[in-house]
């Protein structure tokens, strides 16, 4: 584990809020840069700065809902601007302003925000280094020869599985040549499945289980079933003619 990278009487550098802040940084880039060329740029940064704000307060919020006995952070002022964020928490407040985004206006379609998926998979997988550098969102103890010594223990490398295979779906989203709207769909299935595995090898189990899952796994699973029962009734659309491709 390398929490702090750098130290010095001056200046101290914390792994974690400065692989956040480069995730971040990429996903700006990469937004901005493969973002629908008919869509205003100041709409594209409402739109990326409106994820930005609501992911972060969704992923605080989530923390505490998640880990027994941290809701007295709701008023810890250090615990909104440093660490303890749950990745689903911003994923689906960023669902949820983005759905009421494209309720008041009806030309943001998923179409034109396409670039949001390889965004965030960059984005997400550099974040997920910085856990790894952190030490946090780490797995149960291993004997595989891919083992990473953490926390006394040989452990599976639940962040650096999860940042390589984050890395290779923006690759391979940039590079698809399907329908962006199907895009989408495939994104839901290919995290969340990549997800409820990792959850089985996780081994901080201080998030406990609601029922035979972790919150995590049953937010997997409901995306994974949205994503295919979508892609489905898309594909239904395609062959009867009535598409929007």
């Amino acid at each position: 584990m390398y929490p702090i990278l750098y130290q010095s009487p001056e200046l101290t550098l914390y792994s974690y809020p400065l692989l956040m802040g480069l995730g971040w940084g990429v996903a700006y880039q990469v937004f901005f840069a493969y973002l629908d060329q008919h869509f205003p740029v100041w709409k594209g940064h409402i739109v990326f700065w409106g994820i930005f704000l609501s992911a972060w307060v969704g992923a605080k919020f989530f923390f505490i809902l998640t880990y027994p006995g941290t809701a007295h952070l709701l008023s810890d002022a250090f615990f909104w601007t440093g660490g303890g964020f749950v990745f689903y928490g911003g994923f689906l407040a960023g669902l949820v302003f983005l759905f009421f985004l494209g309720k008041l206006d009806r030309s943001i379609s998923l179409t034109k925000l396409w670039a949001v998926l390889p965004a965030l998979s960059f984005g997400h997988g550099i974040g997920r280094i910085g856990c790894f550098l952190a030490g946090c969102c780490y797995g149960k103890e291993t004997d595989l020869p891919w083992a990473v010594h953490i926390h006394g223990a040989n452990r599976h490398p639940t962040q650096l599985i999860e940042a390589i295979a984050l890395m290779a779906l923006g690759t391979y989203l940039l590079s698809s040549k399907q329908h962006r709207k199907q895009s989408f769909f495939l994104y839901l299935i290919a995290y969340g499945g990549l997800r409820l595995f990792l959850e089985s090898l996780r081994g901080d189990t201080v998030r406990g289980l609601w029922g035979p899952l972790t919150p995590s796994q049953w937010i997997s699973l409901a995306l994974v079933l949205a994503g295919v029962v979508l892609s489905l009734n898309l594909l239904k659309k395609k062959l009867l003619g009535k598409s929007t491709f």
